[in-house]
């Protein structure tokens, strides 16, 4: 049998020893890059945020609080301190890991705090509130190693308690601040004001000028608020080394804060005492005569007529804002808030009232300039006069009736007696013009002339003075009625305007400052609160001059005209009771009819006869004026009787200085 050869391949070679040590010494090249990859991006690019990580555990930056600034009055008496005082604060990422130890410490806490572990426990302060373990849980999900103020202020004796248990507490730090208190609480209040902690709303608006929220006070009031950016200071810092447990172990470096800046104020603290005196008396004596609570609002203003420099300023009902950084902030605030009375308004400012009587100086300057009247132009007052209803002329019953206070008629008068006597009449003719039979037509001011002097008296404006809240009054016009009330302007709207009636609104700043360029001679000047600015090393920074808002389109001799009837009124008119031997004084009453919503609510409107505001505004000496002065009581009756004694306290505590 033939044989079958079968071929088969040969087997291939043996790899070559030097290819398979090649191949190694690629892969292990390859695993000796990534790892050098790897250390390089660790060490060169991401090493100093490790580094940082690894800091934050061994180093504290802790901010150095800034002192405040002081408030000082015009003799240099301070009307705020900076007080030493304890808080507790919680670093959330600093407390133990162990649930047990936690509780133990959130317990501690809840005892010597008064504050309740859970939200809405029990506390010292009352029910309510959110509790130790949801505050430090809400922090430690927003920033875990930034501290959180757990309460603040705390008792002498409860923060060295906590100190010595420091051991024992970790994540919980006691820190000594400066607390603000204001010695003279109440006189002052309204306008010093108070500072508080940043509203949640403000947050980021103050983070961004290098606040901390959670734990830096703000002016939020007064001059505290206004002034905040001379008043904080600038915060330094400490650098501390700590142990695993968050104690201190040594101080690195330490960069000192810088206090806040001396303001020096124009009030005279010893003039603010004694207006605020004489008006609370006035108070207290209106409601006794009454038989019940038929006022607690009312304003004192003292000003520098030729520099606008506010000497008092008095606004009742005030209140103690110390309250406002005291642990019991929450009932005061809730009992001021509910008060009908509004004790947080600063009323020489914020609160818009009728000025009555005591607008006809700018009135009478007015036409004066206009030429509406003259020195010697005479008007009779028979005590009252009627306007024909323009579209039924023939009917008396729709005729409207405007009265002189003194319905038997002032009979015939000149500007210098009618602003003596507070001539309705007189006043309603120069505003308004009359046309009644046996007397020749008379063209008054009409309302576009009376609402730009208005203007010019800086009226239906702010004033500018620097606290927060000023209001801008109201200065009415044909324009203004027919939106707000979709009725045409009549003679008797402008009537009501002429004698400070009708629509007009003033802040009791605004009439002052009015009144004080006819003292000054035409100048109308911004009323301020701050006399100089000084560094806490005394030196100055910043000294206020005068300054000047404007000059009254007024010539001089009729300013001269306006304050001789403004004499005349204390001399021999309705201002007698602001008399004082040995100074001549110029002077306006104002009795202002008025129904507002707490008017209402007290049962006033009642009855035909309206309520009504006495007003006083004057100036002394009134050949030289060193003063001026305004008078506000809110339902005070006739100015003459209540406002007008009250200015004369306030001016012989001035002049017997």
């Amino acid at each position: 049998m033939d044989s079958v050869a079968v071929f088969r391949s040969p087997p291939p070679p043996p790899p070559s020893p030097r290819f398979r040590l090649i191949l190694w010494a690629l892969v292990i090249a390859l695993g000796f890059a990534g790892l050098g990859y790897r250390l390089y991006w660790l060490q060169i690019v991401e090493g100093p945020g490790y580094q940082a990580l690894g800091e934050r555990n061994r180093l504290r930056v802790i901010p150095l609080e800034a002192p405040r600034g002081l408030l000082l009055d015009r003799q240099g008496r301070p009307l705020v301190q900076n007080d030493p005082a304890f808080r507790v604060l919680v670093t959330p990422g600093d407390l133990p890991e162990d649930p047990a130890w936690r509780e133990a410490i959130f317990q501690q806490l809840s005892r010597w705090l008064g504050i309740p572990v859970e939200s809405g426990g029990a506390s010292v302060q009352g029910p309510g509130g959110p509790g130790i373990r949801e505050r430090i849980q809400a922090a430690a999900r927003e920033a875990p190693f930034r501290p959180l103020v757990l309460k603040e202020p705390v008792d002498r004796e409860i923060a060295f308690r906590l100190m010595e248990e420091s051991s024992r507490l970790p994540g919980v730090q006691v820190e000594l601040v400066l607390q603000r208190r204001y010695p003279t609480g109440p006189l002052t209040a309204h306008v010093v004001g108070f500072v508080g902690h940043i509203p949640a709303e403000q947050a980021a608006h103050y983070q961004a000028q290098g606040y901390d929220p959670a734990v830096d006070r703000v002016g939020l009031s007064g001059l505290e608020y206004a002034l905040e950016p001379w008043l904080r200071g600038t915060k330094g810092a400490r650098y501390v080394e700590e142990d695993a447990r968050g104690r201190p172990v040594r101080v690195l470096a330490e960069i000192p804060p810088q206090a806040g800046a001396r303001i020096t104020l124009t009030l005279d603290l010893e003039l603010q005492a004694a207006a605020r005196a004489a008006l609370q008396a006035k108070l207290e004596e209106l409601n006794r005569i009454a038989g019940r609570e038929i006022t607690r609002r009312g304003v004192v203003l003292a000003m520098r007529p030729t520099t606008g420099e506010i000497l008092a300023m008095v606004s009742l009902p005030d209140y103690d804002n110390n309250g406002f950084v005291s642990p019991d902030l929450p009932q005061t605030y809730n009992r001021l808030v509910e008060d009908p009375f509004a004790p947080l308004l600063n009323h020489a400012i914020a609160s818009q009232f009728a000025p009555g009587s005591s607008f006809k100086p700018i009135v009478a300057a007015a036409a004066l300039q206009e030429g509406v009247i003259t020195p010697r132009t005479r008007l009779f007052d028979p005590g009252e006069i009627v306007i024909p209803n323009r579209y039924f002329p023939n009917d008396p019953g729709l005729a409207q009736h405007f009265f002189c206070w003194l319905r038997s008629g002032h009979g015939w008068q000149d500007v210098v007696d009618a602003l003596a006597n507070s001539c309705n009449v007189f006043f309603y003719k120069v505003a308004g013009g009359y046309d009644g039979a046996g007397e020749p037509a008379f063209e008054g001011l009409g309302i576009e002339r009376l609402v730009r002097y208005m203007h010019a008296f800086g009226l239906g404006r702010p004033t500018g003075i620097e606290l927060p809240g000023e209001a801008a009054g109201q200065v009415p016009d044909p324009e203004w009625k027919r939106k707000t009330f979709g009725e045409t302007w009549s003679t008797g709207d402008t009537y009501n305007l002429g004698i400070g009636q009708g629509y007009l609104l003033v802040t009791p700043i605004q009439l002052l400052n009015a009144i004080s360029a006819i003292a000054n001679g035409g100048t109308l000047y911004r009323p301020t609160l701050v006399r100089e600015i000084a560094g806490p090393d005394g030196n100055l920074l910043k000294v206020f001059q005068p300054e000047v808002m404007g000059r009254l389109p007024i010539a001089p001799e009729h300013l001269a005209v306006v304050r001789d009837g403004m004499v005349a009124a204390v001399e021999r008119g309705t201002a007698v009771r602001a008399q004082i031997p040995g100074v001549r004084i110029a002077g306006k009453t104002g009795t202002a009819e008025f129904c507002d919503d707490l008017a209402l609510r007290l049962g006033l409107c009642a009855g035909r006869r309206l309520p009504s505001h006495a007003w006083f505004v004057a100036f002394a000496p009134a050949e030289a004026p060193e003063i001026a002065i305004l008078v506000f009581i809110w339902n005070g009756g006739e100015g003459s009787q209540n406002a007008a004694p009250v200015a004369r306290e306030v001016l012989e505590a001035y002049f017997r200085r």
